[in-house]
């Protein structure tokens, strides 16, 4: 016995017909014939009596229908909760990116993500409970969990069909702690041409059109058209806490 034949099963009782089931589940009626008669021979008993007008379960019938309904609910709650037991996890929009493209182990379908922004990781690291906490800034006196330094790399990124004017534009994060911002503000500290935005989609979208450069990480060499503005890698460090 499986499951698809206790699936099998509850159709042919529910509707009282071979053939209606048939339609319903897409088979052939001879292979439904089968796979009842298979079942009966398993279950060493007659499921169904036929009739004139259809089929009528014996009362070995009515028992293993309520088996087989409580079975298949039980069988479904289970796949839900197996389904449900993903992580909770708190990170900022330019971490969800960088581990969706490069280190890939978060599992959007299945872990609950709640994205922050940078400066506002550790406010909420404290006022609610995750399995995983990735974080640009180091955050000071979290009970409970380990943490584990990491690097990203990253390049100053431009477009890959644009030529740049000696004035060209820096983009940076309008996220104060982001560390993409303070590095770049620390490297062109005497340019005036710094323009900050409200994210990493937007910036990546003006760097991607021409309109300008920004400290990026490198995995987007990859995935969009940019290109290297210069050779120099910057390394970047966040947190993982578990």
């Amino acid at each position: 016995m499986n499951f698809n034949d206790l699936n099998i099963f509850i159709n042919i009782y529910e509707t009282g017909s071979l053939n209606q089931s048939a339609v319903n589940l897409g088979y052939a009626q001879s292979n439904l014939t089968a796979r009842l008669k298979n079942l009966e021979s398993e279950m060493c008993t007659r499921l169904f009596i036929r009739k004139y007008n259809g089929i009528v379960p014996t009362r070995s019938g009515d028992k293993l229908y309520y088996f087989a309904k409580e079975t298949l609910q039980n069988f479904e709650i289970m796949q839900k909760e197996l389904i449900s037991q993903g992580k909770s996890i708190l990170i900022s929009e330019l971490l969800l990116n960088y581990d969706l493209n490069q280190e890939q182990v978060i599992d959007i379908a299945r872990d609950s993500v709640t994205i922050k922004k940078t400066k506002d990781i550790p406010i909420e690291s404290v006022r609610n409970h995750y399995d995983a906490i990735y974080s640009f800034q180091k955050i000071v006196n979290l009970r409970g969990y380990k943490e584990d330094k990491k690097v990203l790399e990253a390049f100053y990124l431009s477009s890959a069909s644009h030529d740049y004017p000696d004035n060209h534009q820096f983009f940076v994060n309008c996220d104060k702690n982001c560390p993409f911002r303070q590095k770049t503000l620390k490297e062109f500290s005497d340019t005036k041409n710094i323009i900050e935005l409200d994210s990493f989609e937007n910036i990546i979208n003006y760097v991607e059109s021409g309109k300008g450069v920004a400290l990026l990480p490198e995995y987007l060499l990859k995935t969009k058209k940019l290109q290297k503005w210069d050779e120099g890698k910057r390394e970047v460090s966040y947190y993982l806490y578990e």
